[in-house]
């Protein structure tokens, strides 16, 4: 790739969270966030998008209550459709089931990943391979700002409206990195993020004892992130 100007695209081909991440993860053992999304039936595929609709607009999680409306309008009764979408690791509520937490990728937990679409309220992601994935589920320009967890150096990715990206500085990278477990991807977030330099990718992962992953270049991580979340809202 080019780093002359920041700017860059994906070319590398096909690429997912499960050419990286341990299979056993709910997710990448169903295909990925999008397959898993896929493999729901029609009324359920639909709730899941129409919460990543309202999550979008708002800037926030709908609540458990707008859940249960949005699941009636579709023919649901809530509980099963909530068991389902967690199943497939789509949407967590907390553990006393009252909040929303993740409806994929977005977090109604503040992160260290704030994405700005354009015209919209700010969101966070679950991790900066989900925050690329906004934009590009939500068809729009967007910016994404981060920081490298070693450095705390700032790192900005913005995609035009026309798919381009630029990253600042255009040394960054994503780690993408998981400990070898079962369970939601969740498990994987907390390790995924971006940083500064390659370098600082790499001695962050010598750092995580017990994690396995990869450093993604630019085009790499935005190939995965289209994989992963560019579907959803089709």
């Amino acid at each position: 790739m080019s780093r002359d100007d920041g700017d860059s695209t994906a070319s590398v081909g096909v690429l997912s969270f499960g050419s990286v991440l341990p299979g056993g993860i709910d997710a990448i053992a169903r295909g990925g966030i999008a397959a898993s999304q896929a493999q729901l039936p029609d009324p359920v595929r639909k709730l899941h998008q129409a919460l990543l609709r309202e999550f979008l607009a708002a800037g926030r999680a709908p609540t458990t209550d707008r859940l249960r409306t949005l699941a009636a309008s579709l023919g649901l009764d809530a509980a099963g459709p909530i068991s389902q979408l967690a199943d497939a690791d789509l949407v967590h509520l907390d553990r006393a089931g009252n909040r929303i937490r993740v409806v994929y990728p977005l977090s109604a937990v503040p992160s260290d990943h704030r994405v700005t679409l354009a015209g919209g309220p700010p969101l966070d992601a679950m991790c900066a391979i989900d925050s690329l994935g906004i934009p590009l589920m939500a068809r729009t320009a967007g910016t994404v700002v981060s920081r490298d967890p070693r450095t705390r150096a700032e790192i900005r990715v913005s995609m035009a409206d026309a798919g381009t990206w630029t990253w600042q500085p255009v040394t960054a990278v994503v780690l993408l990195a998981a400990s070898e477990c079962s369970g939601p991807i969740a498990a994987a977030c907390q390790h995924t993020a971006f940083y500064a330099t390659r370098e600082s990718a790499e001695l962050a992962l010598l750092e995580l004892p017990g994690r396995t992953g990869r450093v993604l270049e630019q085009e790499e991580a935005a190939a995965i992130a289209e994989t992963e979340f560019g579907p959803l809202l089709s």
